[in-house]
């Protein structure tokens, strides 16, 4: 266990709040979402506690095990599964709470906050991509005349164009 319980905001390499944490809080909250459409099928109690965790931690923020496991929406001994496996691939570290001698906390080993920018950048950059493709083909957007029929054969481009949203961005 790490003695050292302060925590402090994630930071990048310039000093700026974790450049992730806006996509991590959406993240979450698509979760959320699916969470309560479809119940427990969707359900993914390591990926919570990881997504918790990150978030709580870009907003320094200290996360006690028992935050985690809650975070995990699962019951406290696959909390507890989850943790030990994180611990094992040295993602997260625990260390006592010096304001409370029976409180435990947890938070990313530098290698475990490694790992999560680094899912984060793949995920960026495969909306990127995705982006890229739907403006290269469509670069009118989906109200040209030329492009309604190409706006459809990109499935990514079809729901966009659903959102309302969308629609006044292409109406600039």
């Amino acid at each position: 266990m790490k003695h050292d319980a302060q925590i402090e905001p994630m930071l990048d390499e310039h000093g700026r709040p974790a450049v992730f944490a806006p996509l991590c809080r959406s993240i979450i909250k698509a979760r959320a979402t699916s969470t309560a459409t479809f119940g427990s099928l969707c359900s993914d109690p390591g990926s919570e506690m990881l997504l918790d965790l990150y978030w709580r931690e870009s907003q320094g923020l200290k996360t006690s095990l028992t935050s985690l496991w809650l975070a995990s929406k699962a019951s406290e001994m696959t909390g507890r599964r989850c943790l030990a496996v994180m611990e094992e691939q040295n993602i997260v570290e625990r260390m006592p709470d010096p304001s409370d001698g029976r409180r435990v906390n947890v938070r990313f080993t530098s290698e475990g906050r490694k790992k999560m920018d680094a899912c984060f950048s793949a995920l960026l950059l495969g909306y990127a991509e995705t982006c890229r493709d739907c403006a290269c083909s469509c670069n009118d957007g989906p109200t040209s005349q030329d492009c309604a029929s190409r706006w459809n054969n990109v499935p990514f481009c079809t729901l966009i164009g659903d959102l309302p949203a969308a629609s006044t961005y292409w109406r600039r």
